[in-house]
């Protein structure tokens, strides 16, 4: 019996996406990928017109890409098309008056149990 192979890619159609309700009213969360024993994982959030999350901080890598709308981080204002990478104890509430979909990509190394640089120069945190 020849062993079953994993695709090589997938794809999934934006009309199989599924979205639920996301962490924080008025925000949807549609999970794309996750790979559990790195603990990485890649979703899309939506905020809707007003909304808002809550100043927090990342523990692990975050990698955003600005998808639609416009937002406001602290005193930084991102736009469709721009692109966000925070960690450790960079903390930043989110507000747009537009709405607004991020694709986010959150990722950790635990078998070191630290966060990987995004530029080999910068210092592991």
């Amino acid at each position: 019996m020849e062993p079953t192979l994993e695709p090589k890619h997938k794809i999934i159609r934006k009309d199989e996406m599924v979205w639920d309700g996301g962490m924080y009213e008025g925000t949807e969360m549609c999970y794309l990928w996750e790979d559990p024993e790195h603990g990485r994982y890649v979703f899309l959030v939506k905020v809707e017109p007003g909304g808002s999350i809550p100043f927090h901080d990342h523990p692990r890598r975050e990698i955003a890409y600005l998808v639609e709308g416009e937002v406001r981080l602290n005193d930084d204002v991102m736009k469709a098309g721009d692109f966000l990478t925070a960690t450790g104890e960079e903390a930043h509430d989110v507000y747009t008056e537009t709405g607004c979909t991020f694709y986010i990509y959150i990722d950790y190394n635990p078998t070191k149990h630290r966060l990987e640089p995004l530029d080999p120069a910068e210092p592991v945190v």
